[in-house]
């Protein structure tokens, strides 16, 4: 498989994920960062389209989630959640969600260096939306007790 598939692919799973994971923790709050959460699932819709598309071009298919990677996520998100769903810790999950697909965004760039610079250009604007997220999330942090 080519590095430009390669790369797509992961451009396209990680922007599932972040998709998922925005849709279930929307149902865990009604306070100030649900529009700020509907702003990220856009975004990572827009990104998981655009990234599908470039990947038909590439003769390339995305390839679906499996059934234990979405119970695991739906999983983790119900005992983050349990106990707090304050905007501040809806916001640190989000921030170590958007730091996990950034570090994998940034791996794949390294790894696939000769991938076609479109596909690479939308990995790199994929982790500079990631990291605009997470400065637009810090705002949302507080210390509760």
């Amino acid at each position: 498989m080519n590095e430009t598939v390669q790369l797509l692919q992961d451009v396209v799973r990680n922007a599932r994920t972040g998709r998922d994971a925005v849709e279930q923790l929307m149902d865990k709050t009604e306070g100030g960062i649900k529009a700020e959460l509907h702003k990220e699932r856009e975004t990572y819709a827009h990104t998981q389209k655009e990234g599908e598309s470039a990947l038909s071009d590439a003769g390339g298919r995305a390839e679906p989630t499996g059934p234990m990677a979405r119970a695991g996520m739906w999983m983790g998100i119900q005992m983050e959640t349990l106990t707090d769903r304050s905007d501040s810790h809806i916001a640190e999950i989000l921030i170590q969600g958007a730091t996990m697909g950034v570090i994998e965004m940034t791996k794949a760039l390294n790894t696939y260096g000769h991938a076609d610079p479109s596909a690479r250009d939308l990995a790199n604007r994929f982790v500079a939306q990631q990291n605009a997220a997470i400065e637009r999330q810090k705002g949302f942090l507080r210390n509760e007790e």
